[in-house]
């Protein structure tokens, strides 16, 4: 049977102290540029892999990070997840992912299971929450440092990453209002998660900027996307004419070229649309899609170092949100046809 090198051996082997060897491999500052090279290239010559679970009994660390993600099958968290993954396997930790569905009960149940001590830190985009409880992020958050990431609770100062959704709503709306809308839809999921109040917000305040006033008939707020469907498909059959969409969720867009198409109408000669997405086949829908870009990798790789630098110096500092800006990209469901 193979033996596998311990630190002991490799110390013994190099002339060295068990803890300089440690410390080389943990990239300590208190060991030497010429020392650390040394010890490196002595560990790759003899592919020595170091034993997690023996690692993480000595250091009362899982070497292992949890996300909490609505939906793995949705664009952003999938890029999202790339970016987390960048980090923290550079670093050595490990990913449990967990998908809440956008159902806070389930979310609930996982935090309450990483109260355990499963995982070291929390990467979490918050379910929807209209029950309005929060005690179980605050019991974890008590335990172990939690990152918000796209989506965050206002109720609490917790560090968080995201795009700027109010202004991507502002400005999403000013767009269509230049293109001479002035019945424009709001398509959201629920006002109780944070990305759907900001990009509200921001729609809100382009209406009121040029005195148009917000219609409850216009801002429809769908669980699903038959729900979506159907929402969209009785606000199109109204007398009261929509000419234009903006969708705050990119598969709800989708549901609105259904919708446009069963009741024969065109975009963007009837209605004109702008949806958030990272979905790389918008520009190959008919007729290609104007889009909200979220840096999704970005921002998953953001939160997630900004996780890793938490754990680093275990004791919290204040906390530190990231803003990172959206990109618009244009086309002819909001443009028109040239």
């Amino acid at each position: 049977m193979k033996q596998f090198s311990t630190l002991k051996e490799i110390a013994r082997k190099l002339g060295v102290s068990v803890s300089t060897v440690s410390r080389a491999l943990s990239d300590s500052y208190e060991i030497s540029e010429s020392q650390k090279e040394r010890i490196r290239a002595y560990v790759k010559e003899i592919n020595y892999q170091p034993n997690p679970h023996a690692k993480s009994l000595r250091s009362n660390q899982s070497k292992t990070i949890g996300v909490l993600i609505p939906d793995i099958s949705n664009y952003f968290f999938t890029l999202a997840l790339q970016g987390i993954e960048t980090i923290v396997h550079e670093k050595g930790y490990n990913l449990m992912i967990y998908q809440t569905h956008d159902d806070h009960l389930i979310e609930e149940k996982t935090f309450s299971y990483l109260e355990n001590g499963v995982v070291d830190g929390v990467l979490s985009a918050v379910s929807s929450n209209k029950e309005g409880s929060i005690e179980h992020v605050k019991r974890l958050n008590s335990l172990i440092p939690i990152v918000f990431f796209d989506r965050h609770l206002k109720q609490m100062t917790v560090p968080f990453v995201s795009c700027n959704d109010y202004e991507s709503g502002l400005h999403a709306t000013k767009h269509l209002l230049e293109r001479g809308c002035r019945n424009i839809v709001f398509i959201g999921i629920d006002e109780s998660i944070s990305v759907t109040a900001d990009r509200l917000d921001g729609y809100c305040a382009a209406l009121n900027q040029m005195n148009i006033s917000v219609k409850e008939s216009n801002i429809l707020l769908c669980k699903t996307q038959e729900e979506a469907y159907e929402q969209i498909l009785q606000r199109l059959k109204q007398r009261d004419k929509a000419d234009a969409f903006f969708s705050s969720v990119e598969r709800y867009t989708v549901q609105l070229y259904r919708a446009c198409e069963e009741l024969k109408l065109k975009i963007p000669a009837d209605l004109k649309v702008i949806s958030f997405s990272n979905n790389p086949l918008a520009s190959f829908m008919n007729p290609p899609l104007s889009t909200i870009t979220q840096p999704a990798f970005e921002i998953g790789k953001s939160a997630a170092a900004l996780l890793l630098e938490m754990l680093k110096k275990k004791k919290p500092g204040a906390p530190k949100d990231l803003v990172i800006p959206c990109t618009f990209h244009y086309t002819v469901s909001s443009l028109g046809n040239k």
